[in-house]
């Protein structure tokens, strides 16, 4: 016999016991269940500033969700204090942008500007809005802004549209949008009774899942 055929024969041998051996006995059997559970995290912020005295200053205690300034701190030229931060306290990075809505901004720049005379919106009220709340915090940009109309956030008012840079860690806090908030020197009596509101609105939108903020925002309007 040659050496082909016995390998053969012992492959057929090996073959036919592991047959037998398993038709003749019985299986010990178990069975577990993979339970997995999902548990959803959220995207969640908090937005804030500090207390401000009777003067408009920065004053001691715990961070508020907004100010009031009374006629002792609000005169043409007045520099008010106003930090509005905001804070990752969800489970996910999070992309973050903000509206700072100024109630009358067309007499306002009236009052910065006596011979300004271009149509709004354009690329110069972009830098305009540093006049009214200085320079922007570190990461903070100006992206865009949305002229008033009667539906929405005024007739003569403006919302001006800010990007944080980068995505925002949980637990992570941006650095302050803005530190003041300067009344303009220029502004008169007619002017300064119907500037009395400026409105700071933080959003955010998940980072995961985008390749960019711009992408996440748009995702966010849709």
């Amino acid at each position: 016999m040659s050496k082909k055929k016995i390998i053969t024969l012992a492959l057929v041998a090996i073959v036919a016991i592991t047959a037998i051996a398993s038709a003749s006995l019985a299986y010990f059997t178990d069975t577990k269940t993979a339970d997995n559970t999902f548990t959803m995290g959220n995207v969640k912020i908090t937005l804030d500033e500090a207390p401000v005295d009777e003067f408009g200053q920065a004053a001691d205690g715990e961070r508020v969700t907004g100010n009031r300034y009374g006629p002792s701190a609000v005169y043409p030229g007045a520099v008010l204090h106003k930090d509005p931060t905001v804070h990752n306290v969800g489970d996910y990075p999070a992309y973050i942008r903000a509206t700072v809505n100024v109630s009358n901004w067309m007499n306002l720049v009236g009052a910065y500007y006596p011979d300004f005379n271009e149509t709004f919106p354009n690329e110069g009220y972009k830098a305009a809005l540093n006049l009214l709340v200085g320079e922007l915090g570190e990461g903070w940009s100006v992206v865009g802004v949305v002229a008033g109309d009667t539906f929405t956030i005024g007739q003569f008012d403006a919302k001006f549209i800010l990007k944080y840079e980068g995505e925002l860690a949980p637990g992570a806090d941006t650095t302050a949008m803005f530190n003041n908030v300067t009344i303009p020197a220029g502004i008169d009596n007619v002017n300064a009774d119907s500037f009395d509101r400026v409105t700071v609105v933080a959003q955010a939108i998940q980072a995961n899942g985008f390749d960019s903020w711009e992408a996440a925002f748009a995702a966010f309007d849709a």
